[in-house]
């Protein structure tokens, strides 16, 4: 199913009996549309100037072709988008899929102090305590003015987020389970100023978690920190998985293309880098448990 094909039809039969000039048309359009007209001669082609005008000969044939490939054009704005993407394409995830919210699973340690436009609330505390994570929309409106005065805390896998034990401190603190990508509608959402005054992120160490604190740093800059294991130098040698390195290793050469202002800023993170390329390995973030 070809949407530029839809896209070309769509407007020669808006406009029949007149043409369409094919300088208006993108070459994707052009070549479905020429490709259509050698199957069923129902598009008229025409030399003009320096260049071609397109005319629908058979509008019957057109609009039959029309209504196979693009049921309903004229979907109320009202609808969900990947609605309109069926009435439009057949497909919900033809055109845009994206949805306009994401959902982010959390949990309160300590009692943080939340707030809403600047009003105290206790409703992730509560949600908390009552059944042991909340759920936070974000991207849409609820939550915009959602705010703490304490840090929050990014994990990649579940264990860090059932268990919180390994947490440095007992201070304060929201965790927030990200599972594996972080969304780009989350990191906009935390890359508010008055969101919290401090992120930290702690992932597995591998291509792919160093290329999701890229992201999350350029957006919250000072505010973002990459957590660093307490003998994260002897874990590494002792647990690091070459496997693991392979698999993110195209992740890890793009982190290292992109962040070259980033690891001039932080030493640490430097050495980390540099001590997973000489020894060909990664490190899951699962180990913090086995610091004995």
């Amino acid at each position: 199913m070809s949407q530029a094909l839809v896209k070309a039809l769509s407007r020669l039969v808006e406009v029949y009996p007149d043409s369409v000039a094919g300088s208006t048309m993108t070459p994707s359009q052009k070549k479905q549309l020429e490709a259509f007209n050698h199957k069923t001669r129902c598009v008229q082609i025409t030399p003009k100037g320096r260049g071609v005008v397109y005319r629908i000969q058979d509008i019957d044939v057109a609009a039959v072709e029309l209504e196979r490939l693009a049921p309903d054009q004229r979907v109320s704005s009202s609808v969900p988008q990947r609605s309109a993407n069926i009435a439009s394409t057949r497909s919900s995830k033809q055109g845009y899929a994206g949805h306009d919210v994401t959902y982010a699973l959390a949990k309160t340690v300590a009692n943080p102090l939340w707030e809403v436009s600047g009003v105290p609330t206790e409703h992730l505390n509560a949600a908390t305590e009552a059944f042991g994570v909340l759920s936070l929309e974000v991207g849409g409106e609820r939550n915009r003015h959602l705010h703490t005065e304490h840090s929050i805390w990014l994990v990649e896998n579940q264990a860090l987020f059932d268990r919180l034990d390994w947490l440095p401190n007992n201070e304060p603190t929201t965790v927030i389970w990200y599972r594996g990508q972080l969304h780009n509608k989350l990191i906009d959402w935390l890359s508010v100023p008055e969101r919290a005054p401090i992120v930290y992120f702690f992932a597995d160490y591998d291509g792919v978690g160093l290329n999701n604190y890229r992201r999350l740093k350029e957006k919250l800059t000072e505010r973002a920190e990459f957590w660093m294991m307490p003998n994260w130098k002897a874990f590494l040698l002792r647990y690091g998985q070459n496997q693991l390195w392979v698999d993110t290793a195209r992740d890890f050469a793009s982190f290292e293309r992109n962040s070259q202002k980033l690891l001039a800023q932080s030493s640490e993170l430097r050495e980390l880098v540099t001590k997973m390329k000489k020894h060909g390995l990664a490190l899951e973030q699962e180990v913090i448990w086995l610091n004995d």
